[in-house]
């Protein structure tokens, strides 16, 4: 809950002090909203979390009686790492008060806004199930944890508009859901151009979560039939 709220909180608090900065040396502020940029920043952090969410269960003592379960792995492990991602969104109030206050105003929300948030939900909770899938397959790549966080703030514009990176580099972006939903979030408009990420941010989330259900049967496969990971 902590990062869930201290991060967006931060990270909006740092903003506010380059756009301040900026605007004293002359220079454009950035029309980006804040606040929508926050949130997300603060709901990619908690994705984060769910890297290790599933060998936490082994230790509570729950992993065993989840692995076993006759309910479908989709239905039994998705909760839980939807809700390591789903946490984030603590920051949304925290992030619009925040930035009402610092500028005495209440600050309007918009429609794509909203919209482009809950892209940025469904794109989270897809990519904590494939890390958390990814984390169990792959133990030894909990070492790379820390290393997932900042790339995506700044590949996905929530840190820098991504208009400002190579042609390379924005291409490999788009491969993810979430750099597709903060570029809906940061239209001021309905366009073609945001129906195309709007559509591009749901299919590679549905992509991400039918690989995330296909690595958990492979999971659970090695756990009971071969008895490796050292799940049960």
């Amino acid at each position: 809950m902590m990062n869930a709220v201290l991060t967006p909180l931060c990270f909006l608090l740092m903003k506010a002090v380059a756009d301040a900065g900026g605007a004293q040396s002359g220079g454009v502020s950035v029309a980006a909203p804040a606040w929508v940029d926050a949130s997300m920043a603060g709901l990619w952090s908690s994705t984060t979390l769910a890297v290790g969410i599933i060998g936490y269960q082994r230790y509570v003592g729950t992993l065993q009686y989840l692995a076993t379960s006759v309910v479908p792995p989709a239905q039994v492990f998705l909760p839980i790492v939807a809700a390591a991602a789903m946490l984030g969104c603590v920051g949304v109030p925290v992030s619009w008060v925040t930035e009402s206050v610092l500028k005495a105003r209440f600050v309007p929300v918009a429609g794509l806004q909203l919209f482009g948030y809950c892209l940025a939900v469904l794109a989270c909770v897809a990519s904590a199930a494939l890390l958390a899938g990814l984390f169990v397959l792959f133990s030894r790549a909990t070492v790379y944890e820390p290393l997932i966080l900042l790339p995506i703030w700044m590949l996905s514009g929530i840190v820098a508009n991504t208009d400002s990176l190579p042609g390379v580099v924005r291409g490999i972006a788009l491969f993810h859901p979430l750099t597709s939903a903060v570029r809906v979030a940061h239209a001021s408009t309905l366009s073609a151009e945001v129906v195309g990420f709007s559509a591009l941010s749901i299919l590679l989330t549905v992509v991400y979560m039918i690989i995330a259900q296909r690595m958990m049967h492979i999971i659970l496969r090695k756990a009971i039939q071969e008895g490796s990971l050292n799940l049960l």
